[in-house]
């Protein structure tokens, strides 16, 4: 039985083959070989492919989950975190997007549920910094937030499965355009205030 780096170790090199050769064209023999280890201990670990196929959409989501607590435990600005997590839940998912992609078309119930799980969260997110931008008068009159909710998690979900997340200019691109959309949304005395703290925010969380 392997050990609890050497499981993280075959996830993400699970992952990597994936993403980069399909997961129809990647067998156990070869994650084992990649991991120079035998294939009865990769059984040993994981009962099959689809078992790792889980845990590799696991590393993806986690890899999601880490960022937005990493940015909630340095910047106590919700909207401001929102406009952020836009931007790297589409660079997150750009990582891996073959291996989305292929989870969909092949192991559908495997995909849906944990990015499911993934949307909610993230619903949740953009749920919250709107209704505090709602309650802070930072929004442009009769904003509906409902509705700009549900058009954000359905433009990122549409992002994270087409073609254009397969190259990361076009994954920058699509997600400037779902950050100025909801740049579009504010008044413009909150826009100016955002724009003064972009800059901070940038260097915080190392971001282009």
């Amino acid at each position: 039985m392997a050990t609890e780096d050497n499981r993280q170790k075959i996830v993400e090199t699970a992952a990597q083959l994936f993403n980069s050769r399909g997961i129809k064209g990647v067998t156990m023999d070869d994650i084992a070989t990649a991991m120079r280890m035998s294939k009865r201990t990769l059984y040993e670990t994981f009962a099959n492919k689809e078992e790792l196929l889980t845990e590799c959409l696991m590393l993806v989501h986690g890899e999601i989950e880490r960022r937005h607590k990493e940015v909630y435990m340095k910047v106590d600005e919700p909207l401001l975190v929102a406009l952020y997590m836009v931007r790297i839940n589409a660079m997150s998912n750009h990582s891996y997007c073959h291996l989305i992609e292929e989870a969909e078309r092949y192991y559908p119930e495997i995909h849906d549920h944990f990015f499911k799980l993934n949307t909610s969260a993230f619903r949740d997110m953009m749920m919250k910094a709107m209704n505090y931008a709602k309650d802070n008068n930072y929004l442009r009159p009769n904003v509906d937030i409902d509705t700009t909710v549900d058009f954000i998690c359905r433009f990122v979900q549409e992002h994270r499965i087409s073609k254009i997340a397969d190259t990361e200019e076009y994954a920058r691109k699509m997600s400037e355009v779902s950050f100025t959309f909801l740049r579009g949304l504010m008044s413009t005395d909150t826009i100016i205030r955002y724009e003064k703290k972009e800059g901070d925010f940038k260097q915080i969380m190392n971001l282009k």
